[in-house]
C-alpha cells in the first residue's frame, strides 16, 4: 500500500503507483470525500454530457463506414 507524508503546509505527493493507476497528469483535479475516519480520493473527470459539442459533426457514421469499405475494396 503506497504511503505519503504531509508537509508543514498540509501538502503531500501522490505516490507514483496511485498516479499511474488513476492515469493522473499534471493539472488533474482530485476530489476528496471524508466519510467517518476514511478518505476517498478520486480523479475529477468531466461528465460525458459536458463533452457535448466537443467533436465536430461529420458524415453519418454508417455512410462513412460504407465509403471507407468501398475505398479499401471491401464492399
Amino acid at each position: 500500500m503506497p504511503v505519503s507524508t504531509t508537509t508543514s503546509k498540509g501538502q503531500t505527493t501522490v505516490p507514483k503507483e496511485v498516479r499511474e493507476a488513476l492515469d493522473l497528469k499534471p493539472g488533474t483535479k482530485l476530489r476528496w470525500e471524508v466519510q467517518g475516519g476514511k478518505v476517498t480520493i478520486t480523479a475529477d473527470r468531466p461528465a460525458l454530457y459536458k463533452l457535448q459539442g466537443f467533436i465536430k459533426h461529420g458524415p453519418d457514421a454508417l455512410t462513412a463506414v460504407a465509403e471507407a469499405r468501398k475505398t479499401r475494396g471491401r464492399v
